[in-house]
């Protein structure tokens, strides 16, 4: 009986071990990074158009952030609403260390219901830059532009 005893106070401790989480909460820290995207233009013929977005950060599964387009030579081209690029199996340490590719959606604000597909592909080298791709009814305005992970206090 004192064997018994003796094994179960030995195995009692690794059943509770077994039970827990041993993953430490790094996605936590990780959920509190964001991508801060500078500005950047794109040219169709020889117009300008300018392309803002804000800090892309991780909601839901998805990198979440809003977009500006602004066309100075047809202004009723400008633009604004919501970005949302699944995250799938990716956090945004990983891709601002790894780099990767994220296809999402860009939804209008001004047209309801305009929704648009976006290609970001993120190039981690040294300049750290980052390639959007938008693609409308018309065309696919390519932007080139750099990126900063930070550290968001907000989330």
């Amino acid at each position: 009986m004192g064997f018994l005893r003796f094994f179960f106070c030995l195995l009692a401790p690794l059943a509770l071990l077994a039970e827990t989480d041993l993953r430490p909460p790094a996605d936590q820290a990780w959920d509190r990074l964001s991508f801060r995207i500078e500005d950047s233009r794109a040219f169709v013929g020889i117009a300008p158009v300018y392309l803002s977005v804000s800090e892309l950060t991780p909601k839901d599964g998805m990198l979440v952030g809003t977009y500006t387009i602004r066309v100075p030579l047809k202004t009723s081209k400008n633009d604004h609403g919501k970005i949302k690029l699944p995250l799938h199996s990716h956090n945004v340490g990983e891709l601002g260390i790894n780099g990767g590719v994220l296809r999402g959606k860009a939804h209008s604000a001004l047209d309801e219901g305009e929704v648009n597909l976006i290609v970001c592909q993120i190039i981690p080298e040294d300049d750290q830059a980052i390639r959007l791709a938008i693609t409308t009814d018309d065309r696919t305005l390519k932007f080139e532009s750099r990126y900063t992970v930070i550290q968001n206090e907000t989330l």
